[in-house]
């Protein structure tokens, strides 16, 4: 009858403490997805360090950064509203992003120029690389308040 009570009570220690295991982690997880949204500004300093952009440069990819998170937020709310209605399909809304992302570049490359384009695209597809190879974007992360 003791050993049955203790088994419980070890039972039940072990229980409290797994619970708040679970409980950090999630507070964590929470932080990190916080710190992982770069702001415009933030992206394009990124680049102008990347690239080596002018003072104008960096102004002008800031913009249009900014332009770019409107337009995802815009996006993403119709995505939502259209995944919730059924209405368009998985790939419709991938070519539509991909369109997207087509115009961004141009817009980009004229601000600055080919040669850094391609350079940014390099960048870009060794992220996306990283990302799906489940890397993430570790280590590529802004500081908390900046």
């Amino acid at each position: 009858m003791k050993m049955k009570k203790i088994g419980i009570l070890a039972f039940i220690a072990l229980l409290t403490m797994s619970f708040s295991v679970m409980a950090q982690d999630t507070a964590r997880q929470k932080t990190t997805s916080r710190e992982m949204k770069w702001t415009a500004a933030q992206r394009a300093e990124q680049m102008a360090k990347q690239l080596d952009l002018t003072a104008e440069q960096k102004e002008q990819v800031e913009k249009v950064l900014e332009k770019q998170d409107a337009q995802r937020a815009k996006q993403m709310a119709t995505a939502r509203e259209m995944r919730e209605t059924q209405q368009a399909t998985r790939e419709e809304m991938r070519a539509e992003r991909q369109k997207q992302i087509e115009a961004n570049d141009a817009e980009l490359e004229q601000i600055i120029g080919k040669e850094k384009m391609d350079q940014w695209k390099a960048i870009r597809a060794e992220r996306m690389k990283n990302m799906r190879n489940g890397n993430g974007m570790r280590g590529n992360r802004p500081k908390a308040g900046r």
